[in-house]
């Protein structure tokens, strides 16, 4: 096995185990965003009457309050996601270093610079529908108070007891981990993808990444990172860019590329 294959099959289990990771990950962000639900309990217990129902009269007051609940939704689900970038920046920077540790410097690659340069890079990149993540975090938020709102105001004008109506809410939760779900399988992988690429920027001895499509899913021809993987743009072969091509970072929503290292001339060597 040659240098180069022993570092790519490396990178490629370190990269199954991330798959896992990033399903914790996804548990993770949906406790923390679970959280305002019991916020939102107390809150209905506070407003319940003797009856344990709350009154018509008091339903405006309470929608009002659910600005709050709104705000601790999108304050945890930034900081969740924040964690969600580092953790799959520093998992991917050490599979890196690991992997290429026979051939580069122990200090040539710096995880902490890496991972601050990651998380700057994935909060502040732009979708294809024109926001940034916050702006996305922030768009859930929204849905999900407005279906708390349509909730619970069906539930207070037809007597619902808080018990009933906190039936309802979990249900709306659950309703919407979906998108949570999505939000994390996206920036988590895209995390993992451009810490990847920086560590051979910052290796010395990595010529290209060469990005590997994710196949077995409906319609995965249509993806670009199935186009992005059989293009040939600087004569190197199917799939390989400079790491600083930072188009091939994010190809599509919920993307699980992922990337190989190609050495340098002189670091290819011959088996090892």
């Amino acid at each position: 096995m040659t240098a180069q294959e022993r570092i790519n099959t490396q990178l490629a289990t370190a990269f199954e185990r991330y798959q896992t990771e990033n399903e914790r990950l996804q548990r993770f962000a949906i406790s923390e965003i679970d959280r305002s639900r019991l916020e939102l309990i107390d809150l209905l217990n506070e407003y319940a009457k003797k009856d344990n129902t709350i009154s018509r009269a008091r339903v405006n007051s309470l929608l009002r309050d659910l600005d709050e609940v709104e705000r601790i939704i999108r304050n945890n689900g930034i900081t969740a996601l924040n964690k969600v970038i580092e953790d799959s920046a520093e998992s991917a920077v050490t599979a890196s270093a690991t992997a290429l540790g026979a051939i580069v410097a122990v200090d040539a690659i710096s995880p902490r610079r890496i991972n601050r340069n990651v998380l700057r890079y994935v909060t502040n990149r732009y979708s294809d529908d024109g926001l940034v993540l916050s702006d996305r975090i922030w768009r859930l938020a929204g849905e999900q108070r407005d279906e708390l709102n349509k909730t619970l105001r069906s539930g207070i004008l037809q007597g619902r007891s808080v018990n009933q109506m906190t039936v309802d809410i979990r249900k709306v939760y659950d309703n919407e981990t979906w998108k949570i779900r999505r939000l994390v399988t996206t920036e988590g992988n895209t995390a993992h993808r451009v810490a990847t690429a920086y560590s051979a920027s910052d290796s010395d001895v990595v010529k290209a990444v060469q990005i590997i499509d994710h196949p077995g899913h409906r319609r995965h021809e249509h993806h670009e990172c199935y186009r992005l993987s059989r293009q040939n743009p600087y004569g190197w072969g199917a799939g390989m860019y400079r790491p600083e091509d930072t188009y091939i970072y994010a190809p599509h929503p919920q993307c699980r590329a992922s990337f190989r290292y190609i050495l340098k001339d002189e670091y290819l060597g011959g088996d090892n």
